[in-house]
């Protein structure tokens, strides 16, 4: 394993403390206060150099904490979303300016965002700090925008999941066991089918023929699985806490197959640009998970076949992990934390190893040349273009990385 920079973050949301403190003495809150800008300035006086090929990246004059990215199809622009009621600005990270900041309302906590297959539309998806109620999905809000004039197009209340469609002509929506298709013209509904048990997660195919949807175990498919049926308390648990994809035919919504696997409660399903792959991002319940911390899985479908490979890839991120495989399809990044830091880690998408490590600590704010740093408990990010270099969140900053120099 190659490995990279040492930059320390704690693993809490400034602002979530100060909600949970308003109510104290107001003395009581001002020691906090002080004590905490009295870490950070020492944490900065007391930081050693790394050596290693990364750079601090300032979004204009922003203080506040950044959340999502997201990279625009022609690769020119990276669109960055904001927590509270600070801007959605679009960044010519090539050039370090902010060319557009538009005012989308308020998203306390943040969102993460994703453009569309054109670049016509920004899906902006609604974040929590506490990012799970425990073992289910929160229906959140979603905001579809104009990429060119920052004007809201749609707004979904209380979904699971919503994606949009290649051709940018149809939002999909996942509510209950409803999938729902709006036209992002009329803003009407035009069609819609159900997925029984239907769970968290949707995705649709690059070239707009499939949907793949999350759902329960059922006991009809139970039926069909051997390792279930030999063993009544595996099958209660696996009813009880096991989930499954199944792929649809996009047009005639009838169900092409069912993967052959069981998943642990799926908050996440993404196609490959190449459209070969299918990632299913499952969490286990508490329940049933194996150790005190939270795991999160990455697990890969082969869409052709509707068969899991066997490759497969872990997180120990406190909230949903961002991933993200890079346009030549060599690196697969995966958030994860190491118990005291948060790290981004490379893997080689075709073996499954890790190769590079990224973790983020305090040893950062020695190239902070005095600017004020805002901390966040999450990374967001985007490959570059070059496929060896990736800029990641970190507060109200961007880190721009090379991992290939660091060999």
């Amino acid at each position: 394993m190659r490995m990279c920079a040492d930059a320390e973050r704690k693993y809490t949301s400034p602002y979530s403390y100060l909600i949970k403190l308003q109510h104290l003495n107001p003395a009581i809150m001002k020691r906090f206060v002080i004590l905490s800008l009295i870490t950070i300035l020492f944490v900065h006086a007391s930081s050693q150099g790394t050596g290693y090929e990364f750079e601090r990246i300032k979004i204009g004059d922003a203080k506040h904490i950044v959340s999502g990215l997201s990279l625009s199809p022609d690769r020119s622009v990276l669109a960055i979303s904001s927590i509270q009621g600070f801007p959605l600005n679009l960044f010519d990270w090539k050039n370090g300016e902010v060319i557009r900041e538009f005012n989308v309302g308020n998203w306390y906590a943040g969102s993460s965002i994703d453009y569309s297959a054109k670049g016509k539309f920004i899906l902006m998806n609604q974040l929590f700090y506490t990012d799970f109620a425990l073992n289910k999905d929160k229906e959140v809000k979603f905001d579809i925008i104009n990429a060119e004039t920052g004007e809201r197009v749609k707004r979904f209340n209380e979904y699971h999941a919503v994606t949009i469609s290649p051709d940018e002509q149809f939002a999909l929506a996942l509510s209950g066991e409803s999938v729902s298709f709006w036209n992002l013209s009329s803003g009407n509904m035009e069609s819609a089918f159900k997925v029984d048990e239907a769970t968290n997660a949707i995705a649709i195919s690059p070239d707009g023929n499939l949907i793949a949807i999350s759902h329960k175990l059922s006991e009809e498919s139970a039926k069909n699985m051997p390792q279930l049926q030999r063993d009544k308390k595996v099958l209660k648990s696996a009813l009880k806490y096991k989930q499954q994809v199944s792929v649809y035919d996009a047009t005639t919504f009838q169900k092409l197959y069912t993967v052959n696997e069981l998943y642990d409660i799926i908050y996440k399903l993404r196609f490959s640009d190449n459209g070969r792959d299918l990632f299913c991002l499952n969490i286990p319940h508490l329940k049933i998970q194996n150790s005190d911390k939270r795991q999160s899985y990455i697990n890969v479908i082969d869409v052709d076949s509707g068969s899991p490979k066997r490759r497969g890839f872990t997180s120990q991120a406190y909230y949903e992990p961002d991933f993200k495989l890079s346009d030549d399809g060599k690196w697969l990044g995966v958030v994860s934390n190491n118990n005291r830091f948060l790290e981004l880690h490379i893997y080689d998408f075709e073996t499954g190893k890790m190769e590079y490590r990224f973790q983020q600590s305090y040893r950062l704010f020695e190239k902070n040349e005095g600017e004020m740093i805002a901390v966040d408990s999450r990374i967001f990010f985007v490959f570059l273009p070059d496929n060896e270099s990736i800029l990641m969140t970190m507060g109200n900053h961007l880190i721009r990385w090379n991992f290939i120099k660091n060999e």
